[in-house]
């Protein structure tokens, strides 16, 4: 008998363009007492809609099926102010994103769907943000010149291999507005 395969740390995410990554880092390199090497690199940023950390494979199945069904319109995310959090795991800073009611449409919709599939949801209050830096303990953020915006125009869903070496994200599904 095969055994079920392990539980896999999912989520679901608005991954920045080329253009944005660009600025973003841009931005980061501007602050002051940065690590020798910033982590995490640009390719794998991201604004975290919902997360779970342990997902069976008939959950995780549920769930791949109900975000085929998600309907959103494309829109623009700005990206304002960095801060930093201080985090079980240590000091991260962060960039915050501006008000935005079609992001909340879509992390509550993301929400819904992961419901649907069995799935549990965080109650706190969703505070849009993208990790711009981990180990961030000694950083001197500095404000962004602009905002960093960009059009989403698909959500992806991410498997976190945590035991990959090295640990990497495996795109699982991509899902774009219609």
């Amino acid at each position: 008998m095969t055994a079920a395969p392990a539980p896999r740390r999912l989520f679901t995410a608005l991954f920045p363009d080329a253009g944005a990554l660009a600025a973003i880092d841009a931005a980061r390199q501007g602050w002051g007492s940065l690590p020798r090497r910033p982590r995490p690199v640009p390719e794998r940023m991201h604004v975290t809609l919902q997360f779970f950390n342990a997902v069976d494979a008939e959950r995780e199945r549920a769930w791949r099926a109900a975000l085929a069904g998600l309907r959103f319109d494309p829109f623009d995310i700005a990206l304002t102010r960095p801060e930093l959090w201080h985090a079980p795991r240590g000091t991260i800073a962060v960039l915050r994103t501006a008000p935005c009611p079609a992001l909340d449409a879509l992390h509550a919709a993301t929400g819904d769907l992961a419901r649907a599939a069995g799935l549990a949801p965080e109650v706190r209050p969703y505070k849009a943000h993208l990790t711009a830096l981990r180990q961030a303990e000694h950083v001197r953020l500095a404000r962004l010149a602009a905002p960093i915006t960009w059009r989403v125009g698909a959500v992806r869903l991410i498997w976190s291999d945590l035991q990959a070496q090295p640990p990497c994200y495996r795109v699982l599904g991509t899902y774009p507005a219609p």
